[in-house]
Order: C-alpha cells, then structure tokens, then sequence
C-alpha cells in the first residue's frame, strides 16, 4: 500500500464575527425553499454532478426532519452545466431567474466557475464553489465560499507524495496525465514548478481528451518517455488510460498519483475494472483532505445520506467523497444563519454564514442542525462543524485545512497513514511560488 502524509496549506486566518441572536416573529416567510445544485450531470465531467446532488439530499432530510426553515422545507434541482462554460451561463441565469425560495447554490465546479460565479453573485445567492481555480483565492466577491483549497495546493500534495513519501524511493520523474478541460489542466503548471524546482524532471505532458474511446496513442507516447510515476486527473477516463498502461507495459502498472477528485467511488470502480483490484491497491496513491468519517455530525449525515436511496439509489457510494461532505456542511451553515438571522434575505444572512463557521468567542459548538437552532433559539451564538471538520474561513471565504496521502482499502473506502515533515512542507510551498 502507498505511503501516506499529511500537512497543513496555508495561514487560517479567524474573522472576527457577531454574537448569536434569539430568531423571533416570522421574518423567515413561507413557501418552500430550494438549493441549486449547479453542475455536470453530463458530458466528460459528468461524474461530478452526482457527487454534489448526493450532498444536497441528505442536508434537505436534517432540516426538514426538524422542523425546515421555520417550517420552510426544502428541496434539491439540479442544472446541468455540462463542463462546459458557455453551456453553464443559460444554466446559471435558469437557476436565478426562475427558481423559487432559491436558499443557496453549490457545485460551479472548474469547468464553469469562472462564468457562473458572477451572474450567482449578481443575484446575491450564496453558493459553495468546488472550483480550485487560483482566480478565486483572493476574490472580492460577498457571496462566494469555497470549503476546499485551490488546486495548487491538490499539486503539491501530488509532488509531496512523489519526492517526500515514505515507503518508496522518491520518484523523479514525472509523466502529466491531465484531462484537457479547465479543471484537470489547472493542476499542471504549479506541480510542474514544484516539481523542477525540487529536482525532479517532467517526463511528458500530456493533455487528453476526455471521453475517447482509446489511448493508444497517447499512451505509448507516455511509455515512451519511460516515467517512474503518473500525476493524473482524468475523470471519466482514468479506467481507459490506465487500462491501455497495463496493456502496452507487458502487464504491469507504473505508480499513479491522483488528485483528491480521484477519491471518488465511480473513479474507484472505473479503475478497478480496468487494472484489477490487486494493481489499484498497490500503485495508487490519492491526496485528499483530514476527514475522520466519525462523530455526531458525519454520523448524522452518513444516515440521512442512506435515507436518500429512496430519491437517488447511488446517493450512499458517496459516504466518503470529501466535495459531498463540504457542501452538505454548506447548506446546513446556510439554514442555521437564515435561523440565526430570521431573515429570508441572503444579503442579511449571507455574512452570518461565516460567523457560524468561525464561530465566536464562548460560541457553542454544535454538530447537527437540529442543535444548531436549539442553541439559536436559547440565544447562544454558535459554531458549526460538520461533517467535514472545522471550518476556518479567511477574508476572501476560502477556508483552508491541511491535507493527507491516500489509498483505496478493497472496497473503495479511504485508508491513510503517515505524515510530511514541516520542512518538505516549506520546501513544497517554497519550489512552488507559494
């Protein structure tokens, strides 16, 4: 099995916020309240969108198992960007304009966030982005939240685990194998300098399309080059490519190192199919923030992520996909500040979301929606962390954590062990430019 690491990416800086206030009166309205889930369902990148849809159902069953919104229940749409940014603008501006009770947007992944995110902003509804683009790491927009780090930080994790990972020699050098779109390509430059800078040699990079029938080609062009490891995001294709690897290499698997979008129970499956089990447990190796996948709020959420077969039957595949965890701490966040605020107005509680994610001096700390609004109604001011741990959001509502080297256990689920030094860390971050 892979070695593993973990470390932490960037300063946290804690806002100051506002104390809790006691919801009064009915200035949450009526009618039912919706959440946009704003991403590919189709096209190259269609397995995200799932991913999101799957974190949207089971935070819809915590609130209106208690009680909704001040007795607005909510429901989950989706809208279909299909990775493609000119196909998102008709699909953002559907999901502004014609939504009713429009509570929040997530998703506006990469692939779109760079059109979407505006026109979201314009019609001021917060949204909780999984897109890593470094565009948006100081944006000055109010009502975009990212609860992951950029992509840059995914690159590095990948030359971390390539130079520093105990367990092997360290690998120097490099095959890229990135899908084409926006997304995967917005790895390639910052592990690139990374990389060099730190000794190690690129040995080819290669863009592919997504979605081709075969890698042939590619493939033996990538042979060719004779690499030691593959740095890769290639969702929807990995199977197909790493498939062909096996075939033209006599048989045997060349280490590959994913991004945290690879810890993804479709890719799991996709590359387990193509390579064998045995293969997939031994040369992967994946990057992915420090969930625990325990306590009251993962607990909470893992239950009503199995309540949501009934709606959608592959919802409980997603139990460990970091992106799901994220976004249903979003939304709950989102509903605790409409509570806290007794405002449907999101230019009222769009700032109280940060207040409950930071929390505040002598703020309680609660796990589940169902204590968050308790703790609002007994007028404490409270701090929420989910299912996806702590979050600590700076003044551009990046929160930022650390990171961990990962592997797959035979049945898909996450397994991690292993740390990098605070040394490695700087020299990472230092190779890197950041």
């Amino acid at each position: 099995m892979p070695s593993r690491f973990v470390f932490a990416v960037g300063a946290i800086l804690l806002l100051a916020a506002c104390g809790g206030s006691t919801p009064t009166g009915n200035g949450l309205g009526t009618g039912a309240l919706t959440v946009g889930v704003i991403a590919p369902f189709t096209g190259a990148d269609a397995g995200l969108g799932p991913a999101y849809y799957a974190a949207c159902l089971p935070a819809a069953l915590s609130i209106n198992n208690n009680g909704g919104v001040g007795g607005r229940m909510l429901s989950c749409s989706k809208f279909d960007t299909r990775g493609e940014p000119a196909d998102a603008v008709p699909a953002a501006n559907q999901m502004v304009a014609s939504t009713s009770g429009l509570m929040a947007a997530i998703g506006c992944t990469s692939d779109e966030a760079s059109t979407v995110v505006p026109i979201i902003d314009r019609a001021h509804i917060p949204m909780f982005c999984m897109t890593g683009q470094s565009e948006f790491n100081k944006t000055p927009l109010k009502y975009f939240h990212r609860l992951v780090p950029a992509d840059v930080y995914d690159a590095y994790a990948m030359v971390g685990s390539a130079l520093f990972g105990p367990g092997h020699a360290p690998y120097k050098k490099a095959a890229l194998v990135f899908g084409d779109d926006i997304g995967s390509q917005a790895f390639v430059q910052p592990a690139t300098n990374a990389f060099t800078k730190l000794g190690g040699t690129i040995a080819i990079n290669q863009p592919i399309h997504l979605g081709a029938p075969s890698y042939r080609t590619e493939v033996q062009a990538m042979l060719a080059s004779h690499p030691d490891v593959i740095f890769t995001e290639a969702l929807g294709s990995a199977g197909t490519y790493l498939k062909e690897v096996k075939t033209q290499n006599n048989g045997q698997m060349i280490p590959f190192i994913g991004s945290s979008a690879t810890i993804d129970p479709e890719w799991f499956q996709q590359v387990r199919d193509a390579i064998g089990l045995n293969d997939l447990l031994k040369y992967y190796a994946g990057v992915d923030l420090g969930y625990t996948f325990t306590g009251p709020a993962y607990a909470e959420f893992k239950t009503n992520l199995d309540a949501s077969a009934a709606q959608f039957p592959d919802a409980p595949k997603y139990k460990q996909r970091g992106s799901t965890l994220h976004l249903y701490d979003g939304i709950i966040m989102t509903a605790l500040a409409m509570v806290a605020t007794n405002s449907s107005d999101p230019t009222v509680y769009n700032p109280k979301i940060i207040d409950i994610a930071n929390g505040t001096s002598g703020a309680t700390v609660v796990n589940t929606y169902k204590d968050g609004v308790a703790a609002l109604k007994a007028g404490k001011s409270i701090r929420f962390e989910g299912a996806g741990g702590q979050n600590n959001f700076n003044q551009w509502n990046n929160s930022q954590s650390g990171y961990i080297l990962v592997g797959y256990d035979k049945d898909g689920g996450e397994v991690r062990a292993g740390e990098l030094t605070p040394d490695q860390t700087s020299k990472i971050f230092a190779a890197g430019g950041s």
